[in-house]
């Protein structure tokens, strides 16, 4: 498994938590169904682009204003890294061409990052053709069509001298960008770019890290959290608080096989990470909090996980496996309590490396690093779908009586909810009649006592799978 090189910069559209202290963690249970149905035919995998197949995240993403989701991954020459390339997935969901960023170079797996003045860096560990091992930056103006040439950024201070790690993720933050460096069983944190950048050492032997790590930040305080897999004694994750302070450190429970991806908020406090305890079920961790039951589907074990930052606050969860169990997903509330009905996918995976995503536009816009099951020998590769959020619908039916107690109409009461969460806007569709929900999201329909039998209700509203039910009187 490679080394790790984190960054985080500038923008401050994802979320994440720490300046509480850690504090045991309470499994709080989710009212809404675990139970997944059948693969979901609707969604469709397209493939973007080869990938080195590890579990180091295999691409780095960031959206900008325009709601352009901006991908940067490593290029090949046969079998060899031989640069970075990106692309961009438009706000509508469909991915554009490739974007040579540079070329010549055995650079890492890169981060990517918006930095306050709009500008994109990308950011990659590498030994340049010149024989210079480093921490290196480069960056586009014009929203990813061109990009500069290589930049030394690796800082001063008394840990100058480490060789940094060949890999980055990178996650918006506000304020000066922050790169963790996993550096063989030391995480280093450098705060800004380029010499003179202070670093320090966040772990020690008792906590050290092995390779992977992920970092993101609280959108509502600036402070940037990171989550490793440490090989000290039985192999643990940890969380912890980074920066601009060293925060209390917080133990993963159950088993930790999994590396554990962060994602914050897009607006209000908490940093979360996805983690299981057994291998089946799934849970939602917040730093310096506690923990929420997000499911299980029986045919699936958690053995990739991933988080993605959803709109008002909410966040997406994802799982799976590569025995044919496929990619589960599932969204929060706005309060991170309780979840969606789970979506169950198919990617159709042989090997399956990690999960990933951005869910800030509503939908979710899922990124899956695996070998394809084609039935024959394929190269670990990026795929991409697009995964509308799920509705639910509660169904009231009632006769309206006059005074004699005589039946007079029938009264169709819809109420729409997301997570739990009421959904105004939403469209109801019953006997050819449609109606938008209220701000309580309800929507009420009457018909004379005359009309009998069951019919369809259709539910729709931008960014959701349409819902349908059947009501009779």
């Amino acid at each position: 498994m490679p080394r790790k090189l984190i960054a985080i910069a500038g923008a401050a559209t994802i979320a994440l938590v720490g300046t509480v202290a850690a504090q045991a963690m309470t499994a709080v249970r989710a009212s809404t169904p675990r139970q997944a149905r059948s693969f979901i035919p609707r969604v469709s995998f397209k493939q973007l682009a080869r990938v080195n197949g590890t579990t180091a995240q295999g691409v780095a993403f960031t959206r900008t204003p325009d709601g352009h989701l901006h991908l940067v991954y490593q290029t090949f020459a046969g079998k060899s890294l031989n640069g970075l390339a990106t692309m961009e997935i438009s706000a509508k969901g469909h991915p554009g061409s490739q974007v040579t960023v540079l070329s010549g170079w055995q650079a890492g797996q890169p981060g990517l990052v918006r930095q306050p003045n709009g500008t994109l860096e990308a950011l990659f560990g590498a030994i340049s053709p010149s024989n210079v091992s480093s921490l290196w930056g480069v960056i586009s103006s014009d929203g990813g069509a061109s990009w500069s040439a290589p930049t030394d950024v690796k800082g001063g201070g008394s840990l100058e001298s480490l060789v940094y790690g060949s890999d980055v993720t990178a996650a918006p933050s506000s304020g000066n960008v922050v790169v963790t460096l996993p550096q063989a069983g030391r995480l280093i944190i450098q705060r800004g770019l380029g010499s003179g950048s202070p670093n320090y050492e966040l772990t020690n032997p008792g906590d050290g890290s092995t390779a992977d790590a992920d970092v993101a930040t609280d959108a509502s305080t600036g402070e940037v959290v990171t989550a490793w897999n440490s090989i000290s004694g039985n192999p643990t994750l940890y969380v912890q608080g980074a920066s601009p302070s060293i925060q209390p450190l917080q133990k993963v429970p159950g088993q930790s096989k999994n590396e554990m991806e962060l994602a914050g908020r897009d607006t209000g406090p908490g940093v979360y990470g996805a983690y299981t305890p057994d291998g089946q079920h799934v849970l939602l961790l917040r730093y310096g909090g506690g923990a929420v039951r997000v499911g299980s589907v029986a045919k699936t074990k958690a053995d990739a996980l991933g988080v993605a930052t959803g709109p008002q606050g909410r966040i997406w969860v994802m799982w799976g496996d590569d025995a044919g169990g496929g990619v589960n997903v599932t969204r929060s509330n706005k309060a991170v309590t309780r979840f969606e009905p789970i979506q169950h996918l198919n990617p159709k995976s042989a090997v399956l490396y990690r999960i990933s995503g951005d869910g800030r536009l509503g939908p979710l816009d899922l990124l899956v690093d695996q070998i394809p099951d084609t039935g024959s020998l394929q190269p670990p590769s990026l795929y991409y779908a697009r995964v509308l959020a799920e509705l639910s619908a509660h169904l009231y039916v009632a006769p309206i009586k006059n005074k004699h107690n005589q039946v007079i109409a029938h009264l169709l009461r819809v109420t729409v909810t997301d997570a739990g969460d009421r959904v105004p806007g939403a469209v109801v569709t019953a006997r050819g009649v449609h109606k938008t929900t209220d701000a309580s999201g309800t929507a009420e329909f009457k018909w004379g006592y005359r009309v009998k039998g069951k019919f369809t209700v259709g539910i729709t509203k931008a960014g959701y799978w349409r819902l349908t039910k059947t009501a009779g009187f």
